[in-house]
């Protein structure tokens, strides 16, 4: 029998005991997966990992007819388990006796003997093999994690992603990343928050080439969102009619992450508070030649006097907050440009809760409070955007 998304999500939310979803420092994030403690022939995805297929009547997956997963059939024991691993479900790999909706890379484009040359262990994510042409038009297969909502703000869920060894997606498949929030405190699961992304990874043709690229989905939790039921990760959309299949639809993840939306080049642009406006900030966030992250700030302002004045900040990204040491220049005049004494401008703290959005506190110096009258600190003022500089979402690494 086939059930609905909803009356999955019911039953399965009574059985299945997971982390809590609060809002914690960057370098304790909510959820974490490198798939780097796998095994190419181990049963199972692997921690907490499910999935859920989806039907729709017409070729965008947009009208929603079904949905069946693994506790539609009747054993709740097996609903976090069910997620097969391709080399042991799989007919003409392993032992051919389970689905299977994804599949363990260990390591990812390893050589012909197996070993790694670039990628590390990836998780690879099918469309439906079982795909039935006659029942509907196009199959949405969902790989996921679950977690109960516990705080309200500003989250991403990030990862890496590879092109899969066999050029796929191959005949215009969709693949995507996606986080829903299911309202499972009155028992009807429905949908209240949807947010997802395409995930198109870079083209590879060699073990030698294989390359990763990074990405994330944005959401923003509510307050009548806690206590809700949140799942995040993976999907593929096959359509039959367009001569799609489950082997040419599979991408590649890695280092998935959920964790809240912590600074990145995007957070870049010019900020003022609205009741004071006349003075405010140009943030920039960007790397340094070594490719740390850097963020530079320019605060136009006034002393005590109403003469115009400006700081110079700079400091390191670090999750939400960018601590700044401000300097005060004098000394330089319009037309000579000697090098201007950099007298201490005292410090600042910038906490972001989007790329929008932010709160700024200012601690002045003897030398702003002896020369500017800045004997006021500032403690939480509100800040918003008047404009985006385009760039990056996230900070991406090297590693």
């Amino acid at each position: 029998m086939k059930l609905s998304m909803i009356k999955l999500t019911a039953v399965c939310s009574l059985l299945v005991s997971v982390a809590g979803f609060n809002n914690q420092a960057s370098a304790d994030p909510l959820f974490f997966d490198d798939f780097e403690d796998r095994v190419k022939d181990q049963a199972e995805i692997g921690p907490g990992w499910t999935w859920y297929n989806q039907t729709y009547s017409d070729n965008d997956c947009t009208e929603f007819v079904s949905g069946f997963g693994p506790f539609d059939d009747g054993d709740g024991s097996d609903y976090l388990q069910a997620n097969r691993n391709y080399w042991t479900a799989s007919a003409d790999v392993g032992q051919g006796d389970s689905y299977f909706r994804a599949g363990l890379e260990v390591p990812a484009w390893a050589t012909d003997d197996g070993q790694k040359v670039v990628l590390s262990n990836m998780l690879r994510v099918y469309g439906d093999q079982y795909y039935n042409e006659g029942v509907t038009t196009c199959k949405r297969t969902l790989v996921f994690q679950e977690m109960t909502v516990e705080s309200a703000g500003s989250f991403t869920m990030s990862f890496d992603m590879a092109m899969d060894r066999f050029g796929a997606p191959a005949f215009g498949e969709k693949t995507a990343a996606f986080v829903k929030v299911l309202k499972s405190s009155d028992s009807s699961f429905n949908e209240i928050l949807f947010e997802h992304v395409e995930t198109n990874p870079p083209v590879s043709s060699t073990p030698e080439n294989a390359t990763t690229s990074f990405d994330g989905v944005d959401f923003i939790i509510t307050e009548d969102m806690i206590g809700e039921l949140m799942q995040f990760g993976f999907y593929v959309d096959v359509t039959a009619d367009l001569g799609q299949g489950w082997g040419t639809s599979a991408v590649l993840y890695d280092n998935v992450m959920v964790s809240t939306l912590d600074i990145g080049p995007a957070h870049s642009g010019s900020f003022y508070n609205a009741d004071q406006s006349g003075h405010g900030f140009s943030i920039e966030f960007g790397y340094l030649p070594d490719g740390s992250a850097f963020g530079v700030v320019y605060w136009y302002t006034y002393d005590d006097m109403g003469n115009p004045i400006f700081m110079l900040g700079n400091g390191v990204p670090d999750g939400q907050t960018l601590n700044v040491t401000f300097f005060s220049p004098t000394g330089m005049q319009y037309g000579v440009w000697q090098s201007p004494t950099e007298n201490d401008g005292g410090t600042a703290v910038f906490n972001f809760t989007d790329r929008e959005n932010a709160t700024f506190s200012y601690t002045p110096s003897a030398f702003t409070n002896t020369e500017w009258g800045h004997t006021t600190p500032i403690v939480d003022l509100p800040l918003t955007k008047i404009f985006s500089i385009p760039a990056d979402k996230y900070f991406t690494t090297t590693e």
